[in-house]
């Protein structure tokens, strides 16, 4: 089993691999790692607890409606380990929460949209590519199976095999689980090269790891690490608000699926005690990219958006309280080239260093099938052209994913 240490008392000198950042990404990396046999692995984390950032923010939702065809087949490989997930880590009966409540997709013509939500059209481009149990509902038929729906709602589609897990179980058993060590509250400033490749990793309280490989899974923090090995990593961060509402009884059934204005890009789904809801494109600073934060401050006009502008497809919302919320503020990670794909493989510039960032907001749907593909691209190098989720200089020739929200 794995072991996570609170202190660095038995850091080692040297390892094979050390993963940096102990969210879902760097602990799922960490662990098919140590899997494959790729020798000693070691994951260093500068916060006190694990999936303590980004992760901790998240709404903890998976689903397959992706536009490009590599995103849903790397989100339906994480599922299908999610499913058997106590058998992967060899932990017999632990349970990551999962639940397959569905992800509902709304529309409308009523004002206020910001970008084309295209259901019919986009229903029919999944089925044409092997997505094929994605519902079309017609207004009627989503009023009568969802009874939260709006008569101003003209459209939906419906994935039943969408859902949602828990995001610091996963991290949990992947830690415990695992053939690797994490050390908490342990910060890595810089990763030093020899010869032009890695060759250590310098701690803030001095010491060093020495090590051939390095595995960045910082989240805001990656291209600032990657940079001290003079490596660039073109990564754009941008602040993420979502608010927990907490309800009287009664108000929302806990069983009812995500919910997507697809007009704007809010979207709510049953949370103990309430509801969670998350809105990216709600504020115009927040589409600003700014530098690395922790915490990420909030900022109180999302709460007066989020007020307005939830009522527009969902029958309850007035009668929601928004006096009594939780914050839920971090950053999303994306790439430069905004073609909605993380950052998975070896950095050009420097042997050893490899990457597994920017999910923007996938990191629990994907992070094991991104993770075992990065250690496939360890294993056996290939041209990086073939690879759509390569690291670059400057852009990647892919498509954007339109279904990023």
């Amino acid at each position: 089993m794995g072991r996570v240490e609170l202190t660095a008392a038995e850091l080692p000198r040297y390892t094979d691999v050390v993963v940096v950042g102990a969210g879902l990404v760097g602990l799922a990396s960490a662990f098919f790692a140590a899997e494959a046999g790729l020798g000693r692995v070691v994951v260093l984390e500068r916060r006190d607890a694990l999936a303590g950032l980004t992760s901790a923010h998240s709404a903890e939702g998976f689903r397959l409606e992706w536009d490009a065809p590599e995103n849903v087949a790397m989100v339906r490989e994480s599922i299908d380990i999610f499913a058997h997930f106590a058998e992967v880590v060899r932990l017999p009966g632990f349970d990551v929460g999962l639940r397959q409540q569905g992800y509902l997709f709304l529309a409308s013509p009523t004002p206020g949209a910001t970008r084309p939500a295209r259901l019919r059209e986009r229903v029919a481009w999944w089925r044409q590519h092997g997505l094929e149990d994605v519902e079309y509902l017609d207004a009627a038929e989503a009023r009568r199976r969802f009874p939260f729906v709006r008569p101003e709602v003209e459209e939906a589609h419906f994935r039943a095999g969408d859902g949602f897990l828990a995001a610091r179980a996963v991290a949990r058993g992947f830690a415990l689980g695992g053939r690797f060590d994490t050390f908490l509250d342990v910060e890595v400033v810089a990763i030093e090269t020899r010869g032009g490749r890695v060759a250590a990793v310098a701690l803030a309280d001095g010491r060093r790891v020495e090590t051939a490989a390095v595995v960045v899974a910082a989240g805001p923090f990656s291209a600032r690490i990657a940079a001290t090995a003079r490596a660039r990593l073109p990564l754009e961060l941008r602040r993420r608000h979502g608010l927990v509402v907490f309800l009287p009884p009664g108000l929302v059934d806990p069983g009812w699926p995500m919910v997507v204005d697809a007009d704007l890009g809010l979207y709510w789904r049953p949370w103990p005690g309430g509801l969670f809801v998350g809105w990216e494109q709600a504020l115009a600073a927040d589409q600003t990219p700014g530098e690395p934060l922790d915490p990420a401050p909030a900022d109180w006009r999302y709460l007066v958006r989020v007020r307005r502008h939830g009522r527009r497809l969902t029958a309850f919302w007035e009668q929601v309280p928004f006096e009594n919320v939780l914050w839920h503020t971090g950053q999303y990670v994306a790439p430069a080239s905004a073609d909605g794909r993380p950052i998975i493989g070896p950095h050009p510039d420097v042997p050893g260093l490899y990457v597994n960032t920017a999910y923007e907001g996938r990191g629990i749907m994907a992070s094991p099938g991104g993770a075992r593909l990065l250690v496939d691209l360890i294993q056996h190098p290939r041209a990086p052209e073939t690879n759509p989720f390569r690291v670059f200089s400057v852009a990647r020739p892919n498509a954007p994913d339109r279904m990023v929200l």
